[in-house]
């Protein structure tokens, strides 16, 4: 691991970024720019494309029925499930100079474009993971559902995601 590195936490929720080491120690900031010390044993490597975007099919093909000669006869995939993370780790390669309202903006842009983005792809259930934090962003994400009328949403499962996640249904 190196500076700039981003990493997360054995018995914490989110993502890190390394900025200076002390002896058997990390430095880090948070998704809000606050500086925590952890142990170096307490760090994982985080790879932002692990679960940023993770979509479950239902595929209509059967194995057999996928031939080099039917391939282009093979129904399109229908997707049941989007989950989207909109920690700011996710969104932006670098948010060291970034002020929080700003991150605040670039997450809400990004769940409005994931939201039109599944209505259009036909997608049966989104899950945006806001993370728990202040509930700034729960907040945001909630007024702009509230505008809607062809959704329902409501907490996603509460087991797996802690109250840091909003589960939209397109009707």
């Amino acid at each position: 691991m190196k500076i700039g590195d981003k990493v997360k936490l054995l018995d914490e929720e989110g993502f890190f970024t390394i900025k200076n080491f002390i002896g058997n120690k990390a430095v880090l900031l948070d998704s809000y720019g606050f500086e925590v010390t952890h142990l170096l044993n307490n760090l994982i490597a985080y790879d932002k494309y692990a679960n940023m975007y993770t979509e479950v099919t239902d595929f209509n093909a059967k194995k057999e029925d996928v031939t080099s000669k039917n391939i282009n006869n093979v129904k399109k995939e229908t997707i049941q499930e989007r989950i989207i993370d909109l920690h700011i780790g996710n969104i932006v390669d670098s948010f060291k100079n970034m002020m929080p309202h700003q991150m605040l903006e670039k997450q809400i842009n990004k769940a409005m474009e994931e939201i039109k983005s599944a209505k259009k792809d036909k997608v049966k259930k989104l899950i945006l993971i806001h993370g728990k934090g202040k509930g700034v962003l729960k907040k945001e994400i909630y007024k702009i559902l509230n505008s809607m009328d062809d959704i329902e949403y409501f907490e996603a499962d509460i087991i797996k995601y802690r109250f840091g996640a909003v589960e939209i249904r397109f009707k």
